[in-house]
């Protein structure tokens, strides 16, 4: 079943067609021509085209259904289009909001129930990252946490980078490698900034 939305486009695009077809043959109209025979001798004579008030009608009338419905069909694609934009990004929010809303459950548990409440709402290998930190009392030297998760230090970097800027994890430089430490929240510690 087509819906209203798909018909209306469909009709909206024969009439943008028709109309279409029927200026751009009026326009393009062949001029009429003229033979003249003198003395044996012809000539062809192509005599100026003159619209008459009949024709002068259809191309106003056709031009303005073209142009009503080519605005109609631009104008409800590019809604479609803003439309898609704003699913994209629904889409995309609540993975923010219930780290955001994580966040805000942390801060109210305690201690090992803050880190646990964290470990749920992250998964596969975020989760594996806060839980090896976690079990190392909450600090760890970034080239550990790499031996020990067997991952790359490029992918070790990237999540380190994604968790930090979300509020979970905090790093230091610490030598030539990084330290790095659950956030005071997550741990249980008030910050006293």
């Amino acid at each position: 079943m087509i819906s209203r939305k798909t018909g209306t486009m469909v009709l909206a695009g024969a009439l943008l067609m028709v109309a279409g077809v029927i200026v751009t043959s009026m326009l393009l109209a062949t001029k009429p021509s003229i033979i003249q025979i003198n003395d044996g001798s012809f000539k062809i004579l192509e005599l100026p085209y003159t619209y008459t008030k009949n024709d002068a009608y259809v191309l106003v009338i056709g031009s303005t259904i073209g142009g009503v419905m080519l605005s109609y069909i631009l104008t409800t694609l590019f809604a479609a289009g803003k439309s898609e934009v704003k699913d994209m990004t629904i889409i995309e929010k609540p993975a923010e909001i219930r780290v955001a809303e994580t966040a805000a459950t942390v801060q109210v548990k305690e201690g090992a129930q803050l880190i646990d409440a964290v470990l749920t709402a992250l998964e596969g290998d975020e989760k594996k990252l806060i839980k090896e930190i976690a079990d190392h009392d909450g600090e760890m030297l970034q080239n550990e946490l790499v031996l020990s998760l067997n991952f790359s230090k490029a992918k070790v970097s990237r999540m380190l980078t994604d968790l930090e800027k979300r509020g979970l994890l905090v790093k230091k430089q610490y030598g030539l490698t990084n330290k790095v430490a659950l956030a005071d929240k997550l741990r249980g510690e008030k910050n006293e900034k």
